[in-house]
């Protein structure tokens, strides 16, 4: 009869290739690691990219706005000088 084998003999046998499983996995957890945080800054960065155009978008829209405001000023203040004029052209033939 045989004696089974001592779980030293096992691990001495193994040894290389536990330390070798042991070191995989731990790299494995840190390319994981930074795949999500790649992942992450990825998400922050075209949400940072979606704000600008938005607020490309906002300023597009203000300076529009603006400039309609301006030529709406500018029509309305020379209708006020026309109305003008012809109320003192009616008051001067009225005389």
């Amino acid at each position: 009869m045989s004696k089974p084998p001592k779980p030293e003999h096992y691990l001495s046998k193994y040894k290389e290739l536990i330390i070798t499983t042991i070191i995989c996995l731990f790299l494995t957890g840190i390319y994981d690691s930074i795949n999500n945080q790649t992942a992450e800054i990825k998400r922050w960065y075209e949400l940072m990219i979606n704000i600008r155009a938005e607020q490309k978008i906002q300023g597009v829209d203000l300076e529009s706005l603006k400039q309609s405001i301006q030529v709406f000023q500018t029509k309305t203040d020379q209708e006020l000088i026309n109305h003008e004029q012809r109320i003192q052209s009616l008051e001067r033939g009225g005389q």
